[in-house]
């Protein structure tokens, strides 16, 4: 990980990811989630938010397994 990624930069992905995936009375699966932040750092120009969603994806990743 990049040091300027912080745990903050990680979570703000995720936290944006969801919110926009999130809808009432459903609920989302990691692999949904882990899906739209590999979308979302491949859309995105910023080296940064590139790196922050692949660091979420990592850590999303250990969860499932």
């Amino acid at each position: 990980m990049n040091d300027d990624i912080t745990a903050e930069d990680i979570y703000a992905v995720i936290g944006t990811v969801v919110a926009r995936l999130l809808k009432p009375d459903q609920h989302l699966t990691l692999h949904e989630i882990i899906s739209a932040l590999y979308s979302m750092g491949k859309t995105d120009g910023t080296a940064k938010m590139r790196e922050s969603c692949e660091s979420a994806i990592r850590l999303l990743a250990q969860q499932m397994h």
